[in-house]
């Protein structure tokens, strides 16, 4: 983002080129990578879209990259920060209106007026969070160019009122390996065909359901980003769909909506979506679609989750391709078949239906195109609209609830590691905690979030919506309950605040250190939280061991399942104890007589030639808890001799004809 650069500069990303600060010098991403982005069976990958994204930082004073953090697998997942120059130079300020506008506590209505003025719109648009949906990745790197180099005056006026924060892939370890894999199959059978293998290298396409849950690291980084740093008042996930029905779909939502969501946000989806669908009609493009499929109730999804924090949240979906090999689609094929397009026929939000033929991966980046300048450009017309629109949001959820009403998650439960886990969580969400010194936990909901944590703690019923008296309800879409408690088995109560609140911690008391002087150590059992701790002393050359019935030990009773670690096996543990606060007891001495000596688990997971969320997700908690599960390909249960390398073998959730077949599989 610096304004001068010099020939040496220069010559890091292409020797052969000599920059000046004038932006036509910039390359456009085909000429600086080699190829045609967008072209039939031509795609970008995400190291190659960083590349790119790294020489618009160094080239243009418009364009400054962020680095969110390390996926899964250890790449750099990173936002693009896309403005006007003075913007950019002065974002710390910018971040800080954000900030105030979504918490506006303690601010007057004419320092809220002066803060809306003053503000930019943050508008943040992610992309190609399905790996496999891979059209918005190499739409952004076009996009970019064509902000950093623009000179016309109304683009500029948009950069001017909008900070456009781009990430051009939630999911870059998928998105390397899915372009690798077509690349491969490119010119055979199975060009543009799915990887027989995740997607995600733990959760596949379930990605987007992890942001209440935040169990991913890409989830985790981005939502670092949104309620700790840049606190985006507007936010855009651009996905896609199949190819047989609408070409593009942009809100308004379907039915049914959360009724606990405030109004100003559906008013601003619907506005914007509009907005979208009027330019894309007037660039001649049909088959886009409103109303369709995609409700606004549950609170899983990216810009979903948003909703809740008073973030007005859009989602994109573009027909897809065959990845980047074009499809010709007879009109015989087109259908509706879904909620809102029961017939593929023109109506009120389907005015205007593709007629078929060929759809190509820059027919995709195309739609998706237009879909994110017509958002730039409301965003930048609506800009104090938007910027007093949330903190009027912001200002409902807090009065939403009275002054000392609160959740308290006591710190004395069955389960006290996995109730600090679940108030960490929440932390984690930008959600305001405190702590007494006792451990108990009281989140207020009076505060910004404080709908948000009603949403999580609470319990849903799916609403009953008919769109024709008798007739069913409306099906929902994905998941209709996600009560967190419940899930967790954690006890939660709905409580009043003590007087003195404001001056407790907003950390969790530090849980007390391991002793070192070589003490047994006992571990209850009564949080899955203490098998990370298991896990980590069976590592050692120490010793565990476990009660198989109850006893009474130094005149205290001890439940069947109480772990025992000697003075080594403690010692290995340590670190895993004082970071989930797995509740211990110290003894004196070697752990008692009577215990059966435990071994770390031979365990072994069936991996089908065929992609299986259910085995990702396991394989993900295991190794979460300390496990090191072993992978068994068909190659390998053919072998045979299993009982020799594991104790146990977990078959994940597939179809039977899956499994049954293996023996054909090479």
């Amino acid at each position: 983002m610096r304004r001068v650069i010099g020939t040496a500069l220069a010559a890091l990303w292409l020797a052969a080129v000599s920059l000046s600060a004038d932006s036509a010098a910039i390359p456009t991403p085909s000429q600086f990578l080699g190829f045609e982005v967008g072209a039939d069976r031509t795609v970008a990958d995400y190291r190659q879209i960083v590349s790119y994204f790294k020489m618009l930082d160094q080239a243009s004073p418009r364009v400054a990259v962020v680095n969110l953090g390390p996926t899964t697998l250890g790449e750099n997942m990173i936002l693009a920060a896309i403005s006007s120059e003075a913007n950019l130079l002065n974002l710390p300020r910018l971040k800080e209106i954000a900030r105030k506008l979504s918490d506006p506590r303690g601010l007057s209505e004419s320092e809220l007026e002066a803060l809306a003025e003053e503000g930019k719109v943050l508008l943040l648009i992610t992309c190609n969070i399905h790996s496999t949906e891979i059209g918005a990745s190499q739409m952004a790197m076009e996009w970019a160019h064509a902000l950093a180099t623009a000179s016309d005056p109304e683009v500029l006026r948009r950069l001017d009122n909008v900070v456009l924060l781009l990430v051009p892939s939630l999911n870059p370890d998928g998105q390397i390996l899915e372009t690798e894999w077509y690349r491969k199959q490119l010119g055979t059978p199975y060009e543009g065909g799915r990887m027989p293998w995740l997607y995600h290298h733990y959760v596949g396409h379930d990605n987007n359901r992890d942001w209440y849950m935040l169990t991913q690291k890409e989830s985790q980084a981005l939502t670092r980003a949104v309620y700790h740093e840049w606190f985006p008042q507007v936010w855009l996930d651009e996905h896609q769909m199949g190819w047989t029905g609408p070409r593009i779909f942009v809100p308004p939502y379907s039915e049914p909506v959360d009724a606990d969501i405030h109004p100003l946000v559906w008013r601003e989806v619907n506005l914007i979506g509009s907005n979208m669908a009027l330019r894309l009609e007037q660039a001649g493009k049909s088959g886009v679609i409103y109303g369709y499929s995609y409700d606004a109730y549950w609170p899983g999804g990216t810009k979903n989750t948003a909703w809740y924090k008073n973030i007005t949240g859009l989602l994109t979906e573009v027909a897809s391709a065959r990845f980047a090999t074009p499809m010709f689609i007879d009109p015989g094929e087109l259908a509706g078949g879904r909620k809102g397009l029961v017939d593929y026929e023109a109506q009120t939000n389907f005015p205007n239906p593709w007629n078929g033929g060929w759809w190509r991966l820059r027919d995709i980046m195309d739609y998706e195109r237009i879909a994110s300048d017509a958002i730039l450009e409301l965003c930048a017309d609506r800009r104090k609209d938007l910027l007093r629109d949330m903190a009027a949001r912001s200002q409902a959820a807090i009065a939403a609830a009275k002054p000392r009403q609160a959740y308290r998650i006591p710190a004395a439960q069955r389960d006290p590691a996995t109730a600090r886990k679940l108030a960490q969580l929440m932390i984690d969400h930008g959600v305001e905690v405190h702590f007494a010194e006792n451990g108990d936990a009281w989140i207020p909901l009076h505060q910004p979030y404080g709908k948000f944590v009603r949403e999580m703690f609470g319990t849903q019923r799916y609403p009953e919506v008919k769109l024709v008296p008798g007739k069913e309800i409306v099906r929902p879409y994905d998941v209709s309950a996600w009560a967190l408690p419940l899930m967790m088995g954690v006890n939660v109560e709905e409580a009043t605040l003590p007087a003195e609140y404001a001056s407790l911690a907003t950390q969790p008391p530090a849980p007390a250190a391991v002793p070192e002087n070589g003490v047994t150590l006992a571990i209850a059992p009564d949080s899955p939280e203490r098998a990370k701790a298991i896990n980590a002393a069976l590592r050692s050359s120490g010793t565990v061991s476990i009660l198989r019935d109850a006893q009474t030990i130094e005149g205290r009773e001890w439940p069947a399942g109480t772990v025992f670690l000697d003075a080594t096996a403690a010692r290995a543990a340590a670190a895993v104890l004082q970071t989930t606060a797995i509740p211990w007891t110290a003894l004196d001495g070697a752990p008692p007589a009577g215990t059966e000596k435990l071994r770390a688990p031979r365990v072994g997971i069936y991996k089908p030639w065929l992609a299986s969320m259910d085995e990702g997700w396991t394989r993900f908690v295991l190794e979460q808890y300390g496990f090191e599960p072993k992978t068994l390909d068909n190659k390998t249960v053919r072998a045979g001799k299993l009982r020799d390398q594991f104790d146990v073998i977990i078959l994940p959730d597939v179809e039977k004809e899956v499994i049954g077949s293996a023996r054909k599989m090479r």
